[in-house]
């Protein structure tokens, strides 16, 4: 039996719901946050790297500029010793003084971007050098302007020049040193860049994680979904059987198996009694629980490797593997006595359900899943028929089968017919036989059904399955409400008196409701209850003549008047004939047809028209189709006649052209 869902179960469908539906929101968030800071990164790594290495290299090219400038300085001053023109020496010192201009503007520029504790420190020792450098660098000025003596110049020079080496020995450490911090950087991007990978991949590994994460949540809701909708789609809710649908697969698989492996398997089709009576006396929550009881103990009660089915509301299906039709016997038997002992308790009541089944064999010459469900499903019903817990083994070709079979079929094609209105209404005139000009009309309601192709079917066809399966009593109130209401729209349109006759089935008289019905209806569309005759047939009315009288008394009361039809059938007709409140005899057309040739027939119509006269009632004979008949029974003194020698059924809806005032044109 299926598990209902509780509260925690619920709510975990709901937070797994939830959570798929978050991380789908998230997924693509996820991955634009991923793009964007991957490529902020990386934007970041260049954009710093390509800073770094500008600042670098200007850092480089400052130093090396500062060294060129001393190194030109120092060939100035050998330029200046070696050179005894007092021109050639001035001019070389003005190239001297140029290139320690140089010097300050490249040291300018080195300042301006920055430097290091180790840079600044080496730029402090070349700010002191130089500064302990500036005096002799003067004196050489000195001398130069006084054109002192080569020696004394020379000593000078060869001062100041110490000088510059010593600067030009940091100018040194210092390239070297901005070089060294040039490759650093170039490895700290390096790195930086790498951890920029690393993050990418991070990112990218968490968002694949995230999506394998959601992928397999949906899966396996997916999954788990298609698996409900395959358990669902092939067994029943409430009991958690096998339903109709997976049923059928099984039979026809088993229906392959024994023509190509010639095994044999049996088909039961098992029908509870008292079901209805017990949901609708004591509500749908007690027909439930006898379901699932039932259910488990026929589940019970059959082999493992059989399939048990609940195939409707109150109808089960077992299908029996590999089983031999001795064997299946003896399981149904046992399944008889299974329910026969199963006792059902509801509250203060207790029940003993029964059941009857239908047995159908599947062997190699079986063909035509339809064909054999219906052969469980007719012999189930002759079962029931013949009483209480029964069981009934099918043939397939068996006559009594074949016949319940097509009641079966009528009584489907009755339900749907009730469903969709595919019910119409013919009508045939009833003619007074005393010649005298009537204003009146009257007229019997005649019933057909509309098959698939738009043909009328007579009641012939159908009204014996509607009586067989309880649908009669329906298929008069359908009469009933349709005629009232044309009734009522003739007699707001109509100048003339109309009087109808509506046929009533012995399940309507003995339907309690069916009195409150009429009157219900007689009330809404504002008829004249002495318009409408009901016509009852003899048999009907000495089956239960208590009922039968105490509803047609109920109902003239009302103003309403009744007519026997079929008089004559029964050989008791005369002592009824007095008990029963009706305002008619509709004397049979078995004794009508031959009064020309059979005095019998003829002395029997005689009889039954004197007394019924002499009741107070009036005759109809039915049935005429000669002129000759109408005229014999004009002469006998029966009071109306109807039959095919007057009119043939016509629709309803032509009444007004047919019955409706002529006007008749004589030409002189």
């Amino acid at each position: 039996m299926p598990l209902i869902q509780t509260g925690p179960k619920q709510n975990m469908k709901n937070n797994t719901r939830l959570l798929t539906s978050l991380g789908l929101l998230a997924l693509p968030i996820l991955i634009f946050m991923l793009v964007s800071v991957s490529l902020v990164q990386l934007h970041a790594s260049t954009q710093n790297m390509t800073r770094l290495v500008e600042v670098t290299n200007l850092k480089t090219k400052a130093a090396n500029d500062m060294r060129d400038a001393i190194r030109l300085r120092n060939n100035s001053l050998d330029i200046i010793r070696l050179t005894e023109s007092p021109d050639e020496r001035d001019s070389e010192y003005r190239e001297y003084m140029q290139h320690e201009g140089k010097y300050w503007a490249a040291r300018e520029k080195l300042v301006s971007l920055g430097m290091d504790t180790t840079e600044y420190d080496i730029h402090q020792e070349l700010t002191r050098l130089a500064l302990a450098a500036q005096p002799y660098n003067d004196d050489i000025s000195e001398k130069l302007q006084e054109n002192t003596a080569a020696g004394d110049l020379t000593a000078a020079i060869a001062t100041a020049e110490q000088h510059q080496n010593d600067i030009l020995e940091q100018l040194d450490k210092l390239v070297a040193l901005v070089q060294t911090n040039s490759r650093a950087v170039l490895s700290a991007t390096r790195q930086h860049y790498q951890g920029t990978r690393k993050l990418l991949f991070t990112l990218v590994g968490i968002a694949l994680a995230f999506c394998i994460l959601v992928a397999r949540i949906v899966i396996q809701r997916v999954s788990a979904k298609n698996q409900k909708l395959n358990y669902e789609a092939s067994h029943d809710t409430l009991t958690g059987l096998i339903n109709r649908r997976g049923f059928e697969k099984r039979v026809k698989r088993a229906m392959l198996q024994a023509r190509t492996q010639s095994l044999t398997h049996t088909l039961l089709h098992l029908d509870l009694d008292q079901f209805r009576h017990i949901n609708n006396s004591y509500g749908h929550q007690a027909g439930d629980e006898l379901l699932q009881q039932l259910g488990q103990l026929l589940l019970s009660s059959v082999r493992q490797r059989d399939t048990l089915s609940r195939l409707g509301a109150d109808e089960f299906g077992i299908l029996l593997e590999n089983c031999p039709l001795e064997k299946a016997v003896q399981i149904a038997n046992n399944l008889l006595s299974a329910v026969e002992r199963f006792q059902f308790t509801w509250g203060d009541s207790s029940f003993t359900p029964g059941i009857c089944i239908g047995m159908v064999p599947i062997n190699r010459n079986t063909t035509g899943l339809e064909k054999i469900l219906n052969a469980a499903d007719s012999a189930c019903y002759i079962a029931r028929q013949a009483g209480h817990n029964q069981l009934q083994i099918a043939h397939l070709g068996d006559p009594d089968l074949q016949e319940q079979h097509s009641q079966m079929q009528w009584a489907s094609r009755l339900t749907r017919a009730l469903e969709e209105d595919h019910f119409t209404l013919y009508f045939q005139q009833i003619n007074p036989c005393d010649g005298k000009a009537r204003h009146d009309k009257h007229v019997e309601i005649l019933l057909r059904m509309v098959d698939d192709d738009g043909l009328a079917v007579t009641p012939a066809a159908f009204l014996p399955a509607g009586e067989k399966h309880q649908l009669a009593a329906e298929i008069d109130r359908w009469v009933i409400r349709n005629a009232l209401s044309w009734l009522a729209q003739e007699n707001a349109c109509s100048h003339w008196p109309i009087r109808i006759t509506i046929n009533l089935s012995g399940q309507s008289i003995n339907d309690a409701a069916m009195q409150k019905y009429i009157i219900d209806q007689k009330n809404e569309h504002g008829v004249n209850p002495e318009q409408v005759c009901f016509e009852i047939t003899e048999s009907a009315a000495i089956t239960n003549i208590a009922t039968a009288t105490s509803f047609m008394l109920t109902l003239r009361g009302c103003g309403f008047q009744f007519s026997l039809d079929d008089f004559g059938g029964a050989l008791s007709s005369f002592v009824y004939l007095k008990k029963l409140p009706v305002d008619y005899i509709k004397i049979d057309g078995t004794f009508t047809r031959d009064i020309m040739t059979d005095p019998i027939d003829r002395a029997m119509v005689k009889s039954i028209n004197i007394m019924a006269h002499l009741l107070g009632k009036q005759t109809i004979a039915e049935g005429i189709e000669t002129m000759d008949v109408a005229d014999e029974l004009k002469r006998m003194g029966v009071d109306y006649v109807a039959g095919y020698a007057y009119t043939q059924p016509r629709p309803l809806e032509d009444f007004s052209l047919v019955m409706g005032p002529r006007l008749m044109v004589v030409s002189s």
